[in-house]
Formats: structure tokens, sequence, C-alpha cells
């Protein structure tokens, strides 16, 4: 008898203790809606010096939304519901979806007719007219991922709508806005990383006329800026890694590992300071047209 109620005290003290070991961890819920809480739903991009432009004018006068740093950091974006449908966390909770669609009533910025929800970089946030130069240099790194392109219905060769990704935009200096007695400070982007049929290429401004210089180079005219480019293949619908470093006379520029140096006399004359971009910048005015991206990291540094 002795034997036997030994025997069940052993095997209940076994099965306790494997029940023990094999007890699920807890998990710690985060709520998505408290921005204090760290690391909301294992995502927290530094939006400190970005604002972002949605292809909408809900205020109605005449420019694309904008909301600023302050309006996005530590999580506020998640409380912004003019953001809903535009830029929000991806159901996953692991990066932010950035959307957009093209719309005949919606909105556009002043030198585009093509429609964007993009992050504009501003080094000081109360004031855009501050950007930096080729020689004081920045480097941009940011994982992003395809999920949707709509089919593309117009003129050309592919068959899916082509957006943007990222950016590097110029502006011309506000020394030489009024040195110049210019009524814009617009300039052409320097660098555009745009996805094509799941390609992702790099266009680069460079002069028409390498000869020029001076104030003849300081506009944004085709005639004097064209592009060359360089295709990275394909990135198709995964996660892919770009980083872009940016200083005097030199861009290079690495996807997923493979890197690519633009290095020449356009380069080393770019009379503007600049600005990074990032998000969906898509390029179709067919009302049928959208594209959706996914963002799962962003850093800058200068």
């Amino acid at each position: 008898m002795k034997k036997i109620v030994f025997l069940l005290l052993s095997i209940t003290l076994l099965w306790s203790c494997n029940k023990e070991e094999e007890a699920p961890e807890r998990i710690q819920l985060v709520d998505p809606n408290n921005p204090t809480d760290p690391d909301p739903i294992g995502l927290n991009i530094d939006f400190s010096n970005w604002k972002v432009t949605l292809p909408v004018d809900i205020d109605s006068d005449g420019s694309p939304d904008e909301y600023s740093p302050s309006q996005l950091d530590n999580g506020a974006y998640r409380n912004l519901a003019a953001l809903d449908g535009f830029m929000f966390d991806d159901t996953d909770e692991e990066g932010i979806i950035f959307y957009t669609q093209f719309d005949p009533n919606g909105a556009t910025t002043a030198n585009s007719s093509f429609p964007r929800t993009e992050l504009r970089e501003l080094i000081n946030p109360s004031n855009s007219r501050d950007n930096w130069s080729l020689t004081d240099g920045g480097i941009l790194k940011v994982r992003m991922q395809v999920l949707e392109a709509s089919n593309n219905t117009g003129t050309g060769s592919l068959n899916k709508d082509r957006f943007m990704m990222a950016q590097i935009h110029g502006i011309i200096k506000p020394s030489d806005v009024s040195r110049l007695n210019l009524t814009s400070d617009a300039a052409p982007p320097l660098l555009k990383m745009q996805w094509r049929d799941g390609d992702l290429f790099a266009y680069k401004k460079t002069l028409n006329d390498e000869s020029l210089s001076g104030d003849a180079i300081i506009n944004k005219d085709n005639a004097v800026w064209g592009d060359i480019s360089h295709n990275f293949g394909q990135v198709g619908y995964e996660p892919f890694d770009l980083e872009i470093r940016a200083s005097s006379g030199r861009l290079q520029v690495t996807v997923n590992g493979q890197t690519h140096v633009f290095q020449d006399i356009s380069l080393a004359k770019w009379p503007f300071d600049n600005y990074f971009k990032a998000g969906n910048y898509i390029q179709t005015s067919d009302p049928a047209g959208y594209s959706k991206v996914k963002m799962y990291s962003l850093e800058v540094t200068h």
C-alpha cells in the first residue's frame, strides 16, 4: 500500500513540475492609444523633425493639409483623426502604412500635379527655410515595403503605377531668393528613389550643360536640370533597406547592401540647400491610381 501511495505522489509531483515548465510566458499588453507607453505596439519612429503632407485639403486653404512634428511625435499621430486612411499603424504592429490615391478633387503641392502622403524633414521644426547643404551632409536610413500598387492604365510600358518612396529635395537658399528677387524658393529634387514594376530606381539631377554655373543654374528649369539613373533591381513587395549618404560632390546610395555612388561636376556645382523626404508620392493622374507602402524604421543624422 505504501508503495502505491509513494508512486501516486511521485506522479503528481512530476506532473506539477512539467505544468510549471510549460506555463506560457506572460505578455505585457500595451495600449496603442496611449503614446506614453514605452515603445507602443513595438514601433516608435522619431518624428521630432518631420512633418507630413496629405493628398487632401480639408481646411480649404488651397494647399495640401500638413501636420507638424509636434502633432506626429511620441505616438501623437495615432490620435490624429485627419490621418485616418493615409498614415496609420499596420495591423501587424510592425510598421506604419502610407496610403495615397489620386483624387481629381484632392490636393497637390504647388509644383506637382500628383498626390502624396509623404514626410518632409525639418531640421528646424519651426522654420522650413532652415535646411542643409551638401557640405553639411546628411544620412537617411529607412526600411520600407511596397504592399500594393494600382495597374497602370496610362501610356508607357509599366504594368503598375510608379511612385517615389524617398527623396533628397532641393530648395533655393533664402539668401539667393533675396539676392535674385525670386518669388519662389522651388528647386528640383536632387535624388528620387522610385518604385517601377518592382524595381527600385535612383534618379539624380544633372546639368544638361556642365559648363553652366552660378546664377544660371539656380532654378528648376528642365532645360537646365535633367536626370541620370541607376536601377538597383527588384525589391518587389518585400521589405528593403535604403541608405542615402549625401556629402559635398558625392551621393552614396545603398539598397539591401548594393551600393552605387554618384559623383560628378553637377553635384560639385549643386547650388541648393536640401531636405530628405520619405513616404508615398504616386506619379499618376488616373482616378483609379493608388499605392500603399509600409515604413518600418526611419533615421536621419547630420
